[in-house]
């Protein structure tokens, strides 16, 4: 595990990234921690790597990071295998850690041990790009009263001594320079910026010495999203390089090198302290699912957490009636945020028609013909560069989960709103408000949300995902069926206003005579001479 001598250790300038796969208080894919608040007390360390144990045949050593106030929230141990990664929340500024240091000698004699921590490892033209971190607390109050201090565990040890260095000192002078200063020479200005500490010792066979001296971490240049911390560009981490090097005591002979050399971290910045919604109050009805997306924040991260009513109750199922709810949308690692809830009795299922106040009826080439309400019409779709898509104006459904995109270049930062799987009778529904197409020709539909209107966007045109939501022809049977759970109400007229002629509840078969179309929706005429929706959510072919 040592060098072949005690002269200056050459740090390895490549990546050799350790201690890096740090618990966080949420999970990635490939990334996984402890659920724990994001409070101000708290690291929160992200990892993206495995755990390493030093196997060495003479001081065995291995290091972490870990929360000043909270010692389970630590980095893992660091290895050699170039894919170790960590990032620390520096939300509150300068954020107190401590450096967590074991070593053991199974050596048979005893052995003249060297540790030196560099922390300074930063890009030539542009400074720190990760996390900058210094030595000692961040008020610099702890960490320069003695080494013996911050000793939490010590057999057969003696020796132990510490020196420090800035990132003004050059290592290429080392020993004499690098990590030569002492407590008493290092002025307040010094406590400040201390980037390296060193400590020597004399371990005897079997001895242990364990250690958690303060460190303190700070944005760099740049600051990684959370959850990019198996995917950052390297040039985004601040590599932290620990070295061990040792001889057996009393002479100059260096112990065998067990390629345990270095146990090195890279580590990034980031800031979080909420959870990020699109708005702080949403509408919906009586019976809608309701999740995250619903507020605008991403689903996959963000949950549904307590719901109280105006009363201050706690209600499980906050869309089971009507009213206005206080909901707290929680994910591991964040502080919870309050949004409002409004929940509305839903209308009556006479399936009127679209909200688009459009009168003119389109035709299969996009153009407008006619001023009438009602048509036998059926002309729901449109060629768009050589795909069929459902004509402007017209409502869609969602048949499966969905996003509504800023633009029509779909990316993951660009996610406005987030529409989960629905059964048919749930499905959301939208209107077609034009089309447009990503930057590699794939054809979007420009669209807004059928039931809030100023949710506006891009979404797939693919007849995988959205079809139309109207029926606009019979079936061969001439029958549909009744699916929805509150039935379907019949009336005399197309517009299905006015007086309810019948009900008909779900399961009802109704035998239809044609299908009309009124405005942007569809109706079908029943062998009786009155009308339902054609809509695909109330009825379906039987």
């Amino acid at each position: 595990m040592g060098k072949e001598t005690m002269t200056p250790i050459k740090h390895k300038k490549q990546l050799v990234l350790g201690l890096a796969a740090i618990t966080f208080g949420f999970v990635f894919s490939g990334i996984g921690g402890s659920a724990k608040a994001d409070q101000s007390t708290q690291a929160n360390f992200v990892n993206s790597g495995s755990t390493f144990t030093d196997t060495a045949n003479n001081l065995q050593w291995t290091s972490h990071l870990a929360d000043a106030t909270n010692s389970s929230d630590v980095s893992l141990n660091g290895g050699y295998d170039y894919q170790n990664r960590s990032a620390v929340n520096v939300k509150n500024g300068p954020t107190n850690l401590m450096y967590d240091l074991s070593i053991k000698n199974t050596a048979s004699v005893a052995v003249s041990g060297v540790f030196q921590l560099d922390m300074n490892e930063a890009d030539d033209s542009n400074g720190y790009k990760g996390a900058i971190v210094r030595y000692g607390s961040a008020d610099h109050t702890k960490g320069f009263d003695g080494i013996s201090n911050y000793v939490t565990s010590s057999t057969g040890i003696s020796d132990l001594t510490q020196t420090f260095g800035l990132p003004s000192d050059s290592l290429t002078d080392y020993p004499t320079v690098g990590y030569a200063r002492t407590l008493d020479s290092l002025t307040a200005a010094d406590k400040e910026d201390v980037a390296r500490t060193q400590l020597k010792f004399t371990a005897q066979p079997g001895a242990t010495l364990d250690i958690s001296f303060p460190v303190n971490a700070t944005a760099g240049a740049n600051l990684i999203q959370a959850d990019e911390v198996a995917t950052a560009p390297i040039e985004d981490f601040t590599t932290i390089i620990g070295s061990m090097t040792n001889n057996q005591a009393g002479t100059s002979t260096p112990m065998a090198n067990d390629n345990s050399f270095n146990h090195d971290l890279s580590l990034a910045a980031y800031n979080i302290t909420a959870i990020t919604t699109k708005q702080n109050n949403a509408t919906v009805q009586v019976g809608d699912t309701i999740n995250a997306a619903t507020f605008g924040a991403d689903p996959t991260d963000a949950k549904i957490g307590t719901v109280t009513d105006a009363n201050g109750n706690t209600v499980t199922n906050p869309t089971a009636q009507a009213g206005t709810y206080k909901v707290q949308l929680t994910r591991a690692g964040y502080l919870p945020t309050t949004v409002t809830l409004t929940v509305n009795n839903a209308p009556a299922n006479n399936g009127g028609g679209s909200s688009s106040t459009t009168t003119g009826t389109s035709t299969s080439t996009g153009t407008t013909t006619g001023t009438s309400d009602v048509t036998t019409s059926t002309s729901p779709d449109t060629v768009v560069s050589g795909q069929t898509v459902a004509n402007k104006g017209r409502a869609i459904y969602a048949m499966k989960g969905l996003y509504m995109y800023k633009k029509a270049t779909f990316t993951t930062s660009g996610r406005e709103y987030h529409y989960a799987k629905q059964v048919r009778t749930k499905r959301p529904m939208f209107i077609v408000d034009g089309y447009a197409k990503s930057s590699n020709g794939t054809l979007r539909y420009r669209v807004h949300d059928y039931y809030k209107k100023s949710r506006k966007g891009y979404i797939t045109a693919n007849s995988s995902y959205t079809r139309l939501a109207y029926y606009f022809s019979i079936p061969k049977s001439k029958a549909v069926s009744v699916i929805t759970a509150g039935g379907v109400n019949s009336y005399k007229n197309s517009s299905l206003s006015g007086k309810t002629v019948k009900h008909y509840k779900k399961g009802t078969v109704l035998k239809v005579k044609k299908v009309v179309k009124y405005k942007l929706a569809s109706r079908f005429e029943l062998t009786n001479g009155r009308y339902v929706s054609g809509n695909k959510r109330f009825v379906m072919f039987k």
